[in-house]
């Protein structure tokens, strides 16, 4: 029989989950997850652990309560230490309670691990404290997803009404309108304070504040979704946040490029939020790639042209046990200095870069390097330019070119959180195209003034083509080409 630790994954925020959590994530067989709890927290998780999801969903339970309980208790007979992961906090609304009961009833070894509640978290990042002397000596938590109808007189209204201190509601985002009426007819004052953080903690969020009277209102035009929490009373007016206003980069790019982009740009006292996250997905392409790695001797040079093309191609290598050594032989040519660094983590130096982050370069002076004779392969993505082909056929050169993945774009941010954006950074092509199709779905107008940088001039010409000239465009085409490039427009614009 193994042992359950309830463990509260925080608000959202990787970063607020306990050392001790931590510590237990790293070491387990098993991990059974909430939709709240931060996706980050599973690269935790040892290779081999089993991962459930339990997670609920406005409107859908993926997985009823008795079925995650007799999940916890099938986990801990097969294996020695389970996690249940929790957002936020296990005994606050988290159900908690009930699953140490079953765990309990069979006997199983548990232990809670307390989280960072959403109820006290989300507020004080949003810079609205939930308590404070001169307007608030209390705060009191309710849930807004009962069992009951919002209307009965079991859910105590009046007295919620009469209540000094803040009023924090979780779960309650879809009943907002419900939970305002009820309050108003109950004493509260049309006037009080309001607001709603959804995503708190987290690149996502997006503050929305108003009055009991019209939260609602103003909630259905910024067209936010849960998970949000809502806050009622004087302290929601407060905006305790730091007075030197930071620029704030909006990002299309994968979670890679994003880190990196995060990592370089907040140094600068910049706030980098994705707008667009980029999806990798392969094509049926691969199975061509697997049928090329298996005669992988008969090439002479193998080009990536992105850092994504050379994860895939070893992934592909690795699945199928092909020996790093019958690489030997080959030659490797890479666009830019980041899909160079990605090929260097697998222990190979390219032997060609071009001397400008250009595909039409790149083919311009590889036709120059290659050999009469020799074999390319280019396993590359399906939006790749299709400049490199021409040039090559032009010169001769016998190559085998395999778009294997393709990238996608699903929109990261609401309405109000991209009026806030300063800058749209984009990294590719293909996440210009998918931004701008999102936003023309939603019905999403870019506020005037926003910048628009982009890491080259075929990124460019793509935003030209779909909005307009861009501002920033970097000279060295890689990422830290374009966080240069970013940083000196802005100080150019401050002297202005």
């Amino acid at each position: 029989m193994g042992k359950v630790y309830l463990v509260g994954a925080g608000s959202g925020d990787e970063g607020l989950l306990t050392i001790k959590g931590m510590e237990r994530l790293k070491e387990c067989d098993a991990v059974v997850y909430d939709r709240l709890a931060s996706e980050r927290l599973l690269d935790y998780v040892p290779k081999g652990c089993e991962r459930i999801y339990v997670g609920k969903q406005p409107g859908k339970h993926y997985r009823k309560q008795d079925e995650i309980n007799e999940i916890l208790v099938d986990c801990a007979k097969r294996h020695k230490l389970v996690v249940r992961l929790k957002g936020g906090d296990p005994f606050v609304f988290g159900r908690g309670g009930e699953e140490v009961e079953i765990l309990q009833k069979h006997g199983i070894p548990f232990e809670v691990i307390p989280g960072i509640s959403s109820a006290i978290a989300v507020p004080e990042c949003a810079g609205i404290p939930v308590t404070h002397r001169r307007v608030s000596r209390s705060f009191h938590v309710i849930t807004g997803h009962t069992e009951e109808p919002l209307d009965e007189e079991s859910y105590h209204y009046k007295a919620l009404a009469e209540m000094e201190g803040t009023l924090v509601f979780l779960m309650g985002l879809s009943r907002l309108g419900k939970i305002a009426e009820k309050l108003i007819a109950s004493g509260k004052a049309e006037t009080t304070p309001a607001a709603v953080i959804a995503n708190g903690t987290t690149d996502y969020q997006c503050v929305v504040r108003g009055t009991l009277a019209s939260i609602e209102e103003e909630v259905k035009k910024s067209k936010i979704s849960s998970p949000a929490v809502i806050v009622i009373g004087e302290t929601a007016a407060y905006q305790y946040k730091d007075n030197i206003r930071k620029k704030r980069i909006g990002v299309t790019a994968t979670e890679a490029l994003l880190k990196k982009l995060k990592t370089g740009l907040e140094k600068e006292n910049m706030d980098v939020v994705p707008v667009c996250n980029m999806e990798i997905k392969k094509t049926e392409q691969i199975e061509k790639l697997r049928q090329e790695l298996s005669r992988i001797e008969e090439y002479q040079w193998i080009l990536f042209t992105s850092q994504n093309a050379v994860a895939i191609f070893f992934e592909e290598m690795q699945d199928l046990e092909i020996d790093i050594r019958r690489l030997g032989r080959i030659k490797f040519g890479v666009l830019g200095s980041g899909t160079s660094a990605k090929l260097k983590e697998y222990g190979i130096l390219a032997d060609f870069i071009p001397s400008a982050y250009q595909v039409s370069v790149m083919a311009q002076e590889f036709s120059r390097v290659a050999e009469k004779g020799e074999k390319v392969l280019i396993p590359r993505a399906v939006q790749g330019s299709v400049e490199l082909e021409n040039v090559l056929k032009e010169c001769g050169i016998v190559f085998c070119n395999l778009p294997v993945y393709d990238v996608t774009g699903k929109i990261a941010c609401h309405k109000a959180a991209l009026e806030e954006v300063d800058y749209l950074v984009f990294v590719s092509a293909s996440g210009v195209q998918s931004f701008f199709a999102e936003i023309k779905r939603e019905g999403i107008v870019l506020p005037e003034g926003i910048k628009i940088a982009c890491i080259g001039t075929v990124t460019c010409q793509k935003v030209k083509q779909l909005y307009g000239e861009a501002d920033v465009v970097a000279d060295v085409s890689d990422v830290n080409g374009l966080m240069d490039a970013i940083i000196s427009f802005e100080k150019m614009t401050e002297k202005w």
